[in-house]
């Protein structure tokens, strides 16, 4: 979405001598911030919520499971760190195809095209 919306400013970076490669950083350093913003949240939320999953006692039938009568609850520090890492690869991956595309506009089609 933001590409389309600096299609403009992409134009006059790129009619000014900016390199494509510069085009293309510029758009994955901003996927990559929006990315550990959305990371860092995620993990606090998902922590606090977990938090408030195991202040709670479920119980479970002993017959069943073995002698236990409530569901044990383990947070682990390394499941967050795993989705955090898999959820920056998955958004740098997604934000590559838009980079790309926006260090492959053609200058003046692009300063043409805004009206």
């Amino acid at each position: 979405m933001i590409v389309m919306e600096k299609v403009g400013e992409i134009g006059m970076l790129m009619a000014m001598g900016a390199p494509r490669r510069s085009i293309m950083l510029i758009f994955l350093l901003e996927s990559g911030i929006f990315g550990l913003a959305g990371v860092i949240i995620g993990s606090v939320l998902g922590y606090i919520a977990s938090l408030m999953i195991a202040s709670y006692t479920i119980p479970v039938p002993p017959e069943m499971y073995f002698g236990m009568d409530h569901l044990p609850i383990v947070i682990v520090p390394e499941n967050f760190v795993t989705a955090g890492v898999f959820a920056m690869v998955i958004n740098l991956i997604a934000g590559a195809y838009p980079a790309r595309r926006a260090s492959r506009m053609n200058p003046v089609e692009a300063i043409h095209s805004v009206r």
